[in-house]
């Protein structure tokens, strides 16, 4: 079943995909996703465009909070299907199109080994390797975004660099509505720890655990 689109402010929708969240920013028609969620989360953007009574030809842009399989993971489907831009922070689109060294999925499997004993952490990566986080598709044709760049696209959104997560995580304002969707920059549950939010993933998850914390106050 599908997740259903939850309006937490005029015209954005959260969509609660498993574990991680991502948005749909809807403005005079037109449509800007704001993460596409895990590698096999394409039918799951796909029906809540449709339950928004939207379709892939309305996405007119694909905003990227970090090149983590479970954050870009339906981008380039989203891409492809409508010919939508595809925005990054200019030191995350090496990560976004699969350039980085050391940037891939497994690569951060080692991270997760010393936790495996705690059920959250396995509960985690067993709902990963479901969805295809090992199996992550790049994106082909990334356009790179500078802290403080408002984008030209439905719902203006305002880039703000909080690094740390990854060393070019950006979450972005959308300053109209008083929204700020800050991908991993911030959790409401860590799924190593278990613990709520919202909180700074545990260490282990964060490529820059100290600017993950500097990159907030």
């Amino acid at each position: 079943m599908y997740a259903v689109p939850e309006q937490v402010a005029p015209g954005i929708h959260r969509v609660a995909d498993g574990l991680v969240n991502w948005y749909i920013v809807v403005d005079d028609g037109q449509v800007t996703l704001i993460d596409t969620g895990w590698p096999r989360s394409w039918p799951t953007v796909q029906a809540a465009l449709e339950q928004l009574g939207r379709s892939p030809g309305d996405v007119a842009a694909i905003v990227l909070t970090h090149g983590h399989a479970d954050h870009l993971g339906a981008a380039e489907s989203a891409r492809t299907a409508g010919s939508a831009p595809v925005y990054a922070h200019r030191d995350e689109v090496a990560r976004v199109t699969g350039k980085k060294r050391g940037g891939s999925s497994l690569a951060l499997v080692p991270r997760f080994v010393p936790h495996l004993w705690r059920p959250t952490a396995f509960g985690f990566v067993l709902h990963a390797t479901v969805r295809g986080f090992l199996m992550p598709t790049w994106v082909q044709e990334v356009t790179a975004v500078e802290d403080g760049e408002q984008l030209d696209v439905p719902g203006r959104p305002r880039a703000v660099f909080t690094p740390g997560h990854t060393e070019g995580h950006t979450s972005f304002l959308l300053s109209d509505l008083g929204v700020l969707v800050c991908g991993d920059a911030l959790a409401l549950r860590d799924p190593v720890t278990g613990a709520a939010g919202p909180k700074v993933f545990t260490d282990a998850l964060n490529s820059l655990p100290v600017r993950a914390r500097e990159s907030l106050t």
